[in-house]
């Protein structure tokens, strides 16, 4: 139903923004993927989108390509996957590294996503192996999915979330979304605004 958004951008948050088209704002929930992407607030944007239809609810995607969106409406064809266990996994693994995941059978970087238990990583590999195969062209090479330096106060923020139960890629990821504000923060504030953002 709709394709994409092309407006300004008036309100963002790691996981969901307010895009302005023609005097109308549209709330979309995103992946900290398409967080990462995003123009400073106030600049034009423009949203890949996936409806999300249920008896009760229309809820808006919005993903910075179409290869994300793709991956995205693949996670929905797996059985026990629904729109807010996909927005995770695309927050908690990068498209790139989830799609390598799945092929190369990485059930344990699945299953440290926060939501992803033992049956849904099986799931997911063997549902989309075959579905994802035609991404493997476009990853990037292995050595450049590392992560950003995390730095001393950023590493301990990352172990204080693990020790409350968090996956090491989404607590990677979200420090890193909270740390690339450009602010110098303390440990205690990073836990927090990164808290905020998963």
């Amino acid at each position: 139903m709709y394709e994409f958004l092309k407006g300004i951008l008036i309100k963002k948050q790691p996981m969901a923004v307010v895009v302005e088209v023609n005097g109308i704002g549209y709330g979309l929930r995103i992946s900290l993927s398409t967080y990462q992407h995003l123009p400073e607030e106030g600049n034009q944007v423009l949203l890949k989108t996936y409806l999300h239809v249920r008896e009760d609810v229309l809820q808006l995607y919005g993903f910075f390509d179409d290869g994300e969106r793709e991956i995205f409406a693949g996670l929905l064809s797996v059985s026990g996957v629904g729109p807010k266990l996909a927005q995770t996994i695309l927050s908690g693994l990068s498209p790139d590294r989830l799609v390598q995941a799945i092929q190369q059978n990485d059930e344990r970087a699945l299953q440290s996503i926060s939501g992803v238990g033992k049956k849904t990583a099986q799931r997911l590999v063997i549902e989309l192996k075959d579905k994802f195969k035609k991404f493997e062209k476009t990853l990037l090479p292995t050595g450049q999915l590392t992560h950003q330096p995390l730095g001393l106060n950023g590493e301990e923020a990352v172990m204080a979330l693990l020790s409350l139960g968090y996956g090491r890629p989404l607590a990677e990821r979200a420090v890193n979304t909270v740390a690339g504000s450009g602010n110098t923060l303390t440990v205690e504030d990073l836990i927090k605004q990164a808290l905020r953002v998963i």
